[in-house]
């Protein structure tokens, strides 16, 4: 009886430790909150350069000045660029309504593609829709809604510098101490080692792919667009670019850059054409070749797999389900692995 009062006693204290464990992890979570958006990003930008500071770490052989030269380079020619392309897209963006107004009024269809888009008129017509003051309707409120968060944005200035001085500050000691964090994380795992490292290298694959694969592709894509807008003078090309780097997200970035080819064509047919091409050639095999190799092969998982783990997770999380989604879905098949392996075959003897 005594024993047995022992064994009960002790685990009370077991559950006692675990739920002021779980209540201290908790408020420190509510502690970090706004801290969270600079160090998920340092996160995500340390595992993406980390083969880069491997490198340079080579090269320079100390890890503070290592990590203190690719913090800079990357705040030199990554975040400022951004910060400076997103605040011309915004100052473009006041001019959404009048240039799309502009282009509907003086643009003058060729004989050859009204051919082509006449079943897609009778197609509107028979329910009634009226497309210009549709798109007309609908630019003003985007442009509305990216001027009035752009100055929130201008209103909110010290939280954004805020969070980008926490980046740039967490970014430094993921470089330096990203390992050495990772290895105390895993050890703490009640896994056997085998199974860490295959836990490990999973979700870091499926991180880098879904980068690599998503992110670097619309990144790419909305550039070089922004370069061709240029040369063949469609207005706001930087907006226009940061659109197509969005709809390349979901594969459908010819859904700005064929629009802008048949505007262009009515005034230069030979860059309209090639500009047409260009949409359909290189977004789409951007968007559906590239994307999906560069996926598949650096996450090891069917490419359907991947493009439902990301729908599911975006409606799940919001743009975090990008990474999350493919992630969880990730681990689900690592554990999945390991219990055929391990404990399946354990209950079948």
């Amino acid at each position: 009886m005594k024993h047995s009062m022992l064994l009960d006693r002790a685990q009370w204290v077991v559950i006692f430790f675990f739920i002021c464990f779980a209540w201290v992890t908790y408020q420190t979570f509510l502690l970090a909150g706004p801290f969270l958006p600079g160090v998920l990003g340092a996160v995500m930008l340390g595992i993406v350069f980390s083969p880069l500071y491997q490198r340079v770490l080579k090269r320079v052989r100390k890890p503070d000045t290592a990590a203190v030269l690719l913090t800079a380079g990357i705040f030199l020619l990554t975040v400022l660029p951004m910060v400076w392309i997103l605040w011309l897209a915004w100052t473009e963006a006041e001019k959404l309504r009048p240039t799309l107004e502009g282009f509907i009024e003086n643009y003058r269809t060729p004989s050859y593609i009204q051919g082509l888009l006449s079943p897609l008129i009778v197609f509107f017509e028979g329910f009634h829709v009226e497309l210009k003051p549709f798109f007309l309707d609908n630019a003003a409120k985007i442009s509305s809604r990216l001027t009035s968060g752009g100055s929130r944005l201008a209103g909110h200035l010290l939280i954004t510098v805020f969070n980008g001085i926490v980046l740039m500050m967490t970014l430094f000691f993921v470089f330096r101490d990203g390992k050495k964090g990772a290895e105390i994380i895993l050890s703490a795992i009640p896994m056997g080692e085998p199974n860490k490292q295959a836990l490990l290298k999973g979700v870091y694959g499926t991180f880098r792919a879904v980068v690599a694969g998503v992110f670097v592709t619309a990144v790419t894509i909305g550039l070089a667009d922004m370069a061709v807008f240029f040369v063949a003078g469609v207005p706001l090309p930087v907006f226009f670019g940061l659109v197509i780097a969005f709809f390349s997200l979901f594969g459908a970035s010819v859904l700005v850059t064929i629009p802008a080819a048949f505007w262009v064509m009515n005034h230069d047919t030979g860059m309209g054409i090639f500009l047409l091409v260009w949409g359909i050639v290189v977004s789409v095999v951007s968007d559906n070749v590239l994307k999906p190799v560069l996926i598949g092969s650096r996450a090891r998982m069917p490419f359907l797999i991947m493009f439902f783990s990301i729908l599911g997770g975006m409606k799940l999380y919001g743009i975090m389900g990008l990474f999350l989604g493919p992630m969880v879905v990730t681990v689900f098949l690592i554990f999945w692995d390991i219990y055929r392996r391990d404990y399946k075959a354990r209950t079948a003897d």
